[in-house]
């Protein structure tokens, strides 16, 4: 049987998005794994209408700056491909920091990785800013301090925002990793109330760790922020996951329970 021109087979790539290509815009990472996909000769389908473009679909935006170990994509595909050789062929064309490095086929029915993804897991590393010695202990008395407030307010393109942790954070700790560094882990929910944006819960603790410094204004979501007891700082989303309905946290590329090879043409489900 004949594939249809909207797509017979749906793809699911799991890829990083370390070093410098963090600094990428969402629209940019998009536009990049679009070439990537050409490049590497795959059978991707296209929409129909006036405009048609790539049928490639991806998870919630990273803000500007914030690495990931764990991105996915779900790519629409007119024609079978195993599923190892389209990632060999994809990584080939990958820059190393953006390179794909799983890759499964799930059912046509699967939900949007966006409705599908609902937690989170962050690192954040701190280093201290010169005249502060930071400690996990202390930091995390202020990182308890900013999650008791339930919610944080900030601005946003001129707009005025509240980051609901409530609703958000499902859990946070501090360790030590050295002299003057601390890591953070954040568990987080995303949802219809929105999810955590790490670079603000961080400009919050911030000034819980230097309240004597004079800031000026509400937090401003600039995507980097600009801090007084921190000299340095990297966010990593280490892991994305599908939560059960009985609470267990399952990975996107088997919350399905799909195999690496898709149904055969004839009994894929039609679009």
């Amino acid at each position: 049987m004949t594939a249809s021109p909207q797509g017979t087979f749906r793809l699911r790539c799991a890829y990083v998005k370390h070093g410098r290509l963090a600094y990428l815009g969402h629209l940019e990472v998009i536009h990049t794994i679009e070439r990537v996909v050409r490049r590497a000769g795959a059978p991707y389908a296209v929409t129909q209408g006036f405009s048609p473009h790539m049928r490639i679909a991806f998870t919630s935006a990273l803000p500007v700056g914030t690495a990931s170990d764990e991105e996915y994509f779900d790519l629409h595909l007119t024609a079978y491909v195993p599923a190892d050789e389209l990632l060999a062929r994809l990584q080939a064309a990958s820059p190393v920091d953006l390179a794909p490095y799983r890759a499964r086929y799930i059912d046509l029915k699967t939900p949007a990785l966006t409705a599908q993804i609902t937690r989170m897991r962050y690192e954040v590393a701190l280093q201290a800013a010169r005249g502060f010695d930071l400690r996990a202990q202390a930091v995390s008395r202020a990182l308890d301090d900013v999650v008791r407030a339930g919610s944080i307010p900030y601005i946003r393109s001129g707009k005025a925002k509240t980051l609901d942790l409530a609703a958000t954070l499902v859990a946070a700790g501090a360790s030590q990793a050295g002299e003057g560094e601390v890591r953070l882990t954040l568990d987080t929910r995303c949802g219809d109330a929105g999810s955590l944006r790490p670079e603000i819960l961080l400009a919050a603790l911030d000034r819980r760790l230097a309240p004597e410094v004079e800031r000026g204004g509400p937090i401003v979501s600039t995507g980097i922020q600009d801090l007084a007891a921190v000299k340095r700082y990297s966010i990593c989303r280490t892991a994305q996951y599908v939560e059960d309905a009985d609470g267990s946290l399952l990975s996107p590329s088997r919350a399905d329970g799909t195999h690496a090879a898709p149904l055969s043409v004839s009994s894929v489900p039609s679009l």
